[in-house]
C-alpha cells in the first residue's frame, strides 16, 4: 500500500515521540522493614520519560487519606533507595515532599533491567515505614534471587579500606558489627558526617527482599565535635544528628536488630576527604 511521505514522516513522529506520552505506571509498595509493623499503603507513579528515565511520584495514605506531615529523618524526610535486581547498583536519593504530600524525583538507571526501589520515611505519628517498589526499564527484568558472590571482610572504597569484624550474623537476634576505615595503613583521620550520621549502611536480603537502614555508633566522640546537634530517630532508636563540618572516628560499630536468616548485601556510605564513598560486602544471616 502507497503511504505519502507526509504520512510516513507522521508515523515517525509518533513513534519517536511514544516514551515520553507513555500511560502512567501505578505499583503499590510492599512493607519491606523486618522489624516494623505497616501502618499506611504506598502507591508509586511512574511516568516514564526515556527507556532509562523516569518520574517517580510516591505517596502514601493512611485510612484512606494521603499523608502530608513527615517527620525529618537525618536531616531527610525520605531516603530512597535504588537498588538492581542483580544488586550490582546502588542510589542513595531523596525526593522533594510537595504540598500534596507527594515525593517526586527524576530517576536515572544505567542500564535496561529490572530494578527495586525501597521508600524510607516516617509519616509523623506512625513511625518508620517502609515500601519496595519493583520496576523494570527498557528490557527483561534481571533475576529476581541474584546469586551473590561473596566479598572478604576488607574492601576498597576510593582511596579508603573498610573492614569489617565479620561477616557473619546471627539470625533472629541482635548484632554488632565492628568496622574500621583506614589510608595508608593508618586511621582515616579526614572522615565527616554524611546527612546527619557518621555513615549510612543499608542492608538488603537477596532471598526475601527484606530492608534495613542503620548508621553506626561511634565510640570517643568529644562533646565539643558535637555542638549543634539535634536529635533524629531510625525506628524506635533515637540517633544523633551530627553537624556537617563534625570528625568522624576511623572506627565505628552498627548495631542491628533482630533480622531473618539470609543472605544479605550492605553498602557502606561515607564521607571522606573527596567526597562520598560506597563500600559493599556480602554476609550471612544463620
Amino acid at each position: 500500500m502507497h503511504r505519502s511521505p507526509f504520512a510516513l514522516i507522521g508515523l515517525l513522529a509518533m513513534l519517536h515521540a511514544a516514551p515520553a506520552g507513555a500511560a502512567e505506571e501505578r505499583v503499590a509498595g510492599v512493607f519491606a522493614a523486618p522489624n516494623g509493623t505497616p501502618k499506611a499503603f504506598a502507591t508509586l507513579t511512574v511516568e516514564r520519560a526515556s527507556p532509562l528515565d523516569a518520574k517517580l511520584d510516591l505517596s502514601e495514605t493512611s485510612h484512606g487519606t494521603t499523608i502530608r506531615d513527615y517527620d525529618l529523618d537525618m536531616t531527610k524526610r525520605l531516603h530512597m533507595i535504588v537498588i538492581s535486581r542483580d544488586f550490582g547498583w546502588f542510589e542513595h536519593v531523596h525526593p522533594q515532599l510537595d504540598s500534596r504530600g507527594h515525593f517526586t524525583i527524576e530517576l536515572h538507571v544505567p542500564r535496561a533491567g529490572g530494578y527495586y526501589v525501597f521508600a524510607d520515611a516516617e509519616p509523623h505519628g506512625l513511625g518508620q515505614q517502609v515500601f519496595r517498589f519493583p520496576l523494570r526499564f527498557g528490557g527483561p527484568p534481571l533475576s529476581v534471587k541474584p546469586a551473590l558472590a561473596a566479598t572478604g571482610k576488607t574492601v576498597w572504597a576510593g582511596p579508603y579500606r573498610v573492614a569489617l569484624d565479620t561477616l557473619a550474623l546471627r539470625a533472629g537476634a541482635p548484632n554488632a558489627l565492628d568496622l574500621r576505615i583506614t589510608e595508608a595503613g593508618a586511621p582515616a583521620s579526614d572522615l565527616h558526617p554524611y546527612l546527619g550520621g557518621a555513615a549510612h549502611a543499608v542492608f538488603v536480603n537477596a532471598e526475601t527482599l527484606d530492608y534495613v537502614h542503620v548508621h553506626p555508633a561511634v565510640a570517643g566522640m568529644p562533646m565539643d565535635a558535637m555542638g549543634g546537634m539535634d536529635m533524629g530517630s531510625m525506628g524506635s532508636e533515637p540517633m544523633t544528628v551530627l553537624p556537617d563540618g563534625a570528625k568522624v572516628p576511623a572506627a565505628m560499630t552498627l548495631h542491628l536488630a533482630p533480622i531473618p536468616a539470609g543472605t544479605y548485601k550492605l553498602w557502606l556510605q561515607f564521607r571522606g576527604r573527596d567526597g562520598l564513598e560506597v563500600a559493599s560486602f556480602v554476609l550471612n544471616a544463620r
